[in-house]
């Protein structure tokens, strides 16, 4: 039993080392990546990065591969990014499994496995940030960065290397390519689960202790009446999506999402006929209608952020009684108009279609914006943001300079100088949390590491033999 068992779990292992199993998943992958890159063309690059990549199964259009005026339709499903990845990940192991086998026994195979754990727990130390250093933008700039984070992957990779040699011996080469690409893929993985980015856009004067993110919407009711803080009550971006009801306890007042626009563009009401084709009847929608525009693409120049819209109905809890339908965006409260508010019961709430939020700790206040530009021209020579970081939780209370390619690190998030608008003195700050940023530093040093010594090997032994012959 035990030696069928063990033919049985040959047998998969073999299938799955199988190098035309290798191919195929490099032609899916180059097809994968063609059919999201022209999907571009229609949806946002974001969009299709999560439809196509960082899924097990993708849908693709048949339509991405012709223009769009034929408009052919259907479709397929296909494996996803994901789906690929991970049999890539068991094609990896299992060739290892079959075909490099330990050349090291005794003493040097103790050694080896040693050294071999020892590299293993430097990747876990690196990539938990044990050897992360938390520094102001102003303390040090990108090319000591950069070449810090090589150093400690070259460190790791030459620990990695050592133990590969006393196990593997001629193969400690190609064993540590393989592993530097198992490494990025998991890279890839731990980034799609885990990394998220916002941005943080701050006045000069003012204090913002939040995070907007861009890709997500929330509808927000907000209570004003208490002098000391605003009690808010969101509707997160799943019921907003879905036309429907939505009830809280917290409101008394039930929502009802009528319609849903991805993205959208403001008209005067007065130049669509009227109130009757206006489906608005109280705020700000009275004056302005939003009409529903295809998403930004990942081909757009501009790389413009699609502006969600939704038409809602509100109605007192307990009856029907109908306390009007709102269009809220995040167009609005326009600067000229006042916030859309409904009062129920002697109290007021603002409603606001926003990005999501998610607040922080700590906040950050804008000191200073500056926009330098080479003389005599419109070029920008820099931008930066001198800004006043304080945690209570701490006890952070500092002035930082934040400007291009030297951002600020703090509480395990990388704030960069992203952009500004012209004539205004604010700042736009791109926040990342990343906690796998690492990966992709160790994984380049190991193969590149992997490949020296490989074609090196090599290389000597041909020298070798054309000398002796």
């Amino acid at each position: 039993m035990g030696t069928r068992g063990s033919k049985v779990i040959k047998s998969i292992l073999s299938s799955l080392a199988s190098l035309r199993l290798t191919v195929v998943l490099f032609a899916m992958s180059m097809f994968l990546v063609l059919a999201g890159t022209v999907a571009q063309i229609d949806k946002s690059i974001w969009r299709v990065t999560g439809e196509y990549f960082r899924c097990f199964i993708a849908w693709i259009d048949l339509a991405v591969f012709f223009p769009r005026a034929w408009s052919v339709p259907g479709g397929l499903y296909f494996p996803g990014g994901w789906l690929i990845g991970s049999v890539l990940v068991l094609n990896l192991l299992a060739a290892h499994a079959v075909r490099f086998k330990v050349r090291a026994s005794g003493l040097r195979l103790g050694v080896g496995l040693v050294v071999l754990a020892a590299g293993s727990v430097l990747i876990w130390m690196v990539f938990r940030g044990v050897f992360a250093q938390e520094v102001a933008a102003t303390e040090g700039d990108a090319f000591w960065r950069v070449l810090r984070r090589l150093a400690l992957g070259g460190g790791v990779a030459i620990v990695l290397l050592a133990g590969c040699l006393l196990l593997f011996r001629k193969r400690a080469g190609i064993v540590m390519i393989h592993g530097g690409v198992l490494m990025l893929l998991v890279s890839e993985l731990v980034t799609g689960l885990f990394a998220v980015e916002g941005q943080m856009t701050i006045n000069q004067g003012e204090t913002v202790n939040f995070v907007t993110h861009t890709r997500s919407v929330e509808l927000a009711f907000i209570d004003r009446s208490d002098s000391r803080f605003d009690q808010v009550v969101v509707v997160p971006k799943a019921l907003v999506t879905q036309p429907g009801l939505v009830q809280r306890d917290e409101l008394p007042f039930d929502i009802e999402v009528l319609k849903y626009m991805r993205n959208c563009e403001l008209r005067s009401a007065s130049a669509i006929g009227g109130a009757a084709n206006n489906p608005a009847t109280a705020g700000s929608g009275l004056l302005a209608v939003a009409v529903e525009q295809p998403e930004a693409s990942g081909t757009d120049a501009s790389q413009r952020v699609d502006v969600p819209a939704a038409y809602v109905k509100l109605t007192k809890k307990g009856g029907a009684e109908p306390l009007g339908t709102y269009l809220v965006t995040v167009w609005l409260p326009a600067p000229e108009l006042p916030p859309q508010t409904v009062m129920v019961d002697g109290k007021t709430y603002e409603i606001a279609l926003r990005f999501a939020r998610s607040y922080k700790p700590y906040s950050l206040e804008l000191l200073e914006f500056r926009h330098d530009k080479y003389v005599g021209t419109q070029k920008p020579k820099n931008f930066s943001a001198k800004v006043r970081l304080v945690d209570e939780s701490r006890g952070v209370d500092r002035v930082v300079k934040i400007w291009m390619n030297n951002p600020l690190r703090y509480a395990g998030e990388t704030f960069y100088q992203s952009s500004f608008e012209p004539g205004r003195d604010l700042t736009r700050l791109q926040v990342v949390r990343n906690d796998g940023w690492m990966l992709p530093y160790l994984a380049c040093m190991i193969v590149g590491l992997g490949l020296t010594i490989h074609f090196g090997m090599h290389l000597i032994g041909f020298l070798r033999r054309r000398g002796q012959a």
